[in-house]
């Protein structure tokens, strides 16, 4: 880019040398008597060329600084971009380890819940197994002597309405 920009500067001060020239030969044809407008014109051009230089000197520097302010741009941005990439790099790592550390904890509570539900089964499983059955067969006794108990009732109504019925 910076030397299509220089090359089209060189080329412009190229034809104004060129215009210089040919103005140059047109003032010297002019006669003396116009003295004064042939140095006024000289001096014309010659501060017109001094503005060109000038002008190219300074957009050449200012070029020139545009490009490094870019380059340290980059190479800041770049740095960011490292520094990010390490604290970005150490939160993923520590993120990992502490989601396997909590994985890690999660399947020992698993493990430990299972071991403690065996062991509860082992100590008191049969014990309640053997409770059950002493219930049961508690219940059945007592189910029993109420059915009893039922029946005998129901055969004392029996017999009070059947000697109701016969008094009558």
């Amino acid at each position: 880019m910076e030397s299509k920009i220089k090359e089209a500067i060189d080329k412009s001060l190229e034809q104004l040398k060129a215009i210089q020239e040919k103005v140059d030969d047109f003032v010297d044809d002019i006669p003396d008597d116009t003295h004064e407008i042939k140095a006024t014109a000289k001096k014309t051009l010659s501060q017109i060329n001094e503005l060109l230089n000038s002008a190219v000197e300074q957009a050449g520097s200012q070029a020139e600084e545009a490009q490094l302010k870019a380059h340290l741009g980059v190479m800041e941005a770049q740095e960011k971009l490292e520094a990010s990439k390490v604290v970005v790099d150490d939160y993923m790592s520590r993120t990992g380890e502490e989601s396997k550390r909590i994985l890690d904890e999660v399947q020992l509570k698993q493990k430990l819940a299972m071991m403690e539900a065996r062991d509860f089964w082992d100590e008191r499983g049969s014990k309640m197994a053997e409770e059950f059955k002493q219930s049961t067969a508690g219940f059945q006794v007592a189910a029993e002597k109420a059915a009893v108990d039922l029946q005998s009732m129901f055969a004392q109504f029996n017999d009070i309405f059947t000697k109701s019925n016969k008094d009558k």
